[in-house]
């Protein structure tokens, strides 16, 4: 094949070289006059002043948290700037609970119980009014009462003639009365909270007056051997006769419930009221005091403290200070925000020329920052995916809406926000500059889910272990708790890259919808043949059919051969003319002999059919619902090519018609750019690709004897009308790309279409 590139190269060079002094001449100004005259600069300079202040808010109220957890370590010192009183909330709850604990316990009377033990007691004598020794008595009542021979006697003495108690028995009981409500019998648990308590006193809530006795006067009602001494003294107190003591005390003996029950309400009520009248213990804290020390663990204390020292200095500070300090913020933020605009701004021009696509980076980037920020404020001991998963899972959502070189631009900006953000170290920025690396480096090209799942591990891996070279660097003083800490970190840090790759393997569809883009995995799944679309185009136009998946063959490996992608240029292939299905025995790979269609009618009217396969195939791409990236194939592959076979036709028809009425009529020849597809022109190299690959594939059917050297000659003369034709202006495809692809397409063309011996007719009729 000639090669002619002699003269193109040296085009190319000098091309080559007006753009490098162009890009060396290319001066700040210059910069600026050019996004100046973008007709989205308004746009994209209200995006960046909204994301600036939404960014230096978050960036401000994250100042305000100490993103630490009790007995996390510490990764800076920080000192207060003001004065501050905290109050001490341990020495504050002890003071309130010693208070609560010397209030007097309230008990209130069992009146009934103590009733029954008087009236029992004061009805004894009656009882053994009639017995003549202490044999006659009952027997049950007799070692109820513990009676004797004297307590027998003492007792026939303080009966009446008319068999009821004496006077001066009742007289005995009233005072016994006293007693017992000077003293509570109390139940065993209620009795030993008593002795825990601090108070020193009680206090009996009788309905009529409330009395306040010591609190070791009460009795533990469980106990038969206090209740003993104790209703002997009160026996002895009370004036009771000797004799009668043992009997008063094996009556308390054997009561069957306490005399004074706690009276909860009201002690908690006296209880809360003597801890409200204690102060708050409060504690000075001068301006220069270390609120956390790097590499000692952090208090519940010291976390208060911090909140304390953040509200105490945005009140009572400098107002120089703190305006600095929220300048500062302002100004951090949009110095990031300036970076990614105008990196996009040179390198992208899918973000650009949208401002749609301006708005969706913006809230990618406050996304990260937020989610970052408040789940770190909300959960700081799960710091590692907090920390990690966000900026990761927005880089990979970067990956694969657009680029590596833009993911890793904007995910390094994410990272240097989100550091700043929430104050971390070089080494949180290290770490997660390495898990974005790492995941631009895996996710290159999705092809499968397999593709997703490796990087997963991959990713969850490189962030264990750059989380953990983190949490060691700068703490060679932290103690052993602090590795375990790490290690938590570390592996939550790992989880988070795993869990990642499985939130974005879930919502993908979502993600590629969402950005108007078309993933290996997609492509890989709409070359299948059991595709409905192609399944129906296999069917209704077999001829078609075959010719795509010729053409989609050699346009893949054209397409392999100067770097474009393959797989893209395949499938968009085997769909570009799906438009034929409507009229496939118009075309005439189609065609099974015969007549043609196209003899009975007009130029015109066969001009229609044919450029409308294009048309047709646009609807039934937007009807099954294919990608935009297939629409560009199915109306660029013609570009704006003449259809030559039906515009000579015309003009033949249009001479014959002017010969038919005479020579002094001149022939009124059709116009060319009537005869010519609608286009666009080819706005990609894979386009382009397809065009020379269609046009190579249908011409070489034509070829009596298709042989290499006419193949090569076929495919050079082509490609280069194509070009002289202008086919190839707005795709960006060199004249080196364009040798390349002649190569290519000339040795597929002849593995496909190579000639073949002849064998014997004797060999062919006997087989």
């Amino acid at each position: 094949m000639p090669k002619d590139t002699n003269k193109p190269t040296s085009k190319g060079s000098r091309s080559k070289r007006k753009l490098a002094v162009h890009r060396e001449t290319l001066t700040l100004g210059g910069l600026i006059n050019k996004l100046s005259n973008s007709p989205n600069i308004g746009w994209a300079a209200l995006i960046i002043a909204v994301f600036t202040a939404l960014s230096a808010s978050i960036a401000w109220w994250a100042s305000t948290e100490p993103m630490l957890a009790v007995d996390d370590i510490a990764k800076r010192t920080v000192l207060a700037r003001v004065p501050v009183q905290l109050m001490d909330e341990e020495a504050t709850r002890m003071a309130r609970e010693q208070a609560r604990q010397r209030v007097p316990r309230v008990y209130i009377p069992d009146e009934a119980m103590i009733a029954e033990i008087l009236t029992s007691l004061e009805r004894l004598p009656a009882q053994i009014a009639d017995a003549e020794t202490v044999d006659d008595v009952d027997t049950e009542l007799r070692r109820n009462f513990a009676i004797g021979t004297e307590e027998f006697a003492e007792l026939k003495r303080l009966v009446e003639a008319d068999g009821q108690p004496a006077e001066g028995w009742q007289t005995r009981l009233a005072s016994l009365r006293r007693q017992l409500e000077r003293r509570p019998i109390l139940d065993a648990e209620t009795y030993r909270r008593e002795n825990e308590s601090l108070g020193e006193n009680i206090q009996l809530a009788f309905p009529s007056a409330r009395r306040s006795v010591l609190a070791s006067g009460v009795v533990n009602g469980d106990d038969k051997a206090q209740l003993e001494i104790a209703g002997g003294e009160m026996a002895t107190q009370a004036g009771i006769a000797p004799a009668l003591v043992q009997v008063v005390q094996a009556r308390l003996a054997s009561i069957q419930g306490p005399t004074f029950r706690y009276d909860r309400q009201t002690s908690g009520e006296l209880q809360e009221s003597a801890a409200a009248r204690v102060e708050e213990v409060v504690n000075d804290h001068p301006a220069g005091a270390v609120i956390f020390r790097m590499g000692e663990a952090v208090t519940a204390t010291q976390l208060d403290l911090f909140r304390k020292e953040v509200e105490a200095f945005a009140e009572t500070g400098p107002v120089g200070a703190v305006a600095v300090n929220r300048v500062a913020q302002v100004l951090a933020c949009f110095a990031i925000a300036i970076g990614a605009g105008g990196y996009t701004a040179l390198y992208s021009a899918r973000i650009r020329r949208n401002p749609q696509r301006m708005l969706g980076l913006a809230i990618l980037l406050l996304g990260a920052q937020a989610t970052t920020v408040f789940a770190t404020a909300a959960a700081p001991e799960l710091r590692g995916v907090t920390i990690m998963a966000p900026t990761i899972f927005a880089t990979v959502i970067l990956l694969i809406a657009y680029d590596p070189r833009i993911a890793l631009a904007i995910g390094a900006l994410m990272a240097i926000l989100v550091t700043h953000s929430l104050r971390e170290p070089i080494s949180t920025l290290a770490a997660l500059m390495a898990g974005i690396g790492v995941a631009a480096w895996q996710l290159y090209e999705i092809r499968d889910r397999r593709t997703l799942i490796r990087a997963g591990f991959v990713i969850g891996a490189t962030l264990a272990g750059a989380t953990a070279v983190a949490g060691m660097v700068g703490r060679p003083g932290a103690r052993p708790p602090a590795f375990d800490r790490v290690l938590f970190d570390s592996v939550t840090a790992g989880a988070g890259g795993v869990l990642v790759m499985g939130v974005t393997l879930f919502i993908l569809p979502s993600i590629e919808k969402m950005f108007q883009i078309t993933t290996g995995m997609t492509l890989i799944e709409l070359r299948d043949p059991k595709q409905r679309l192609l399944r129906e185009l296999q069917q209704r136009a077999p001829g078609t059919y075959n010719h795509s998946l010729n053409v989609a063959s050699i346009a893949e490996t054209a397409a392999d051969a100067i770097g474009a992608d393959s797989l893209l240029t395949y499938v968009g292939a085997l769909y570009h003319d799906v438009g034929k299905m409507n009229k496939p025995e118009y075309f005439v790979e189609n065609q099974t002999g015969g007549p043609s269609k196209h003899d009975k009618l007009s130029p015109a009217m066969s001009l229609l059919v044919i450029v409308g396969h294009v048309k047709d195939g646009l609807e039934m791409a937007r009807e099954f619902g294919l990608p935009r990236k297939l629409h560009t194939f199915i109306e660029g592959h013609h570009g704006t090519t003449l259809v030559e076979y039906f515009y000579d036709r015309a003009k033949k028809q249009a001479k014959s018609k002017a010969e038919d009425a005479g020579e002094t009529k001149k022939a009124e020849l059709p116009s060319e750019i009537e005869y010519r597809y609608p286009g666009p022109k080819p706005q990609t190299k894979e386009v382009a690709i397809l065009m020379i690959a269609d046009a190579i594939e249908s011409a070489t059917r034509s070829m009596s004897e298709p042989t290499a050297s006419r193949i090569e000659s076929l495919v050079h003369a082509i490609a280069k009308k194509r070009l002289e034709d202008g086919q190839f202006d707005e795709c960006g495809l060199t004249l080196k790309d364009l040798h390349t692809i002649e190569e290519s397409v000339a040795k597929s063309v002849t593995a496909i279409y190579h000639g073949r011996i002849s064998y014997p007719q004797a060999a062919t009729s006997g087989a």
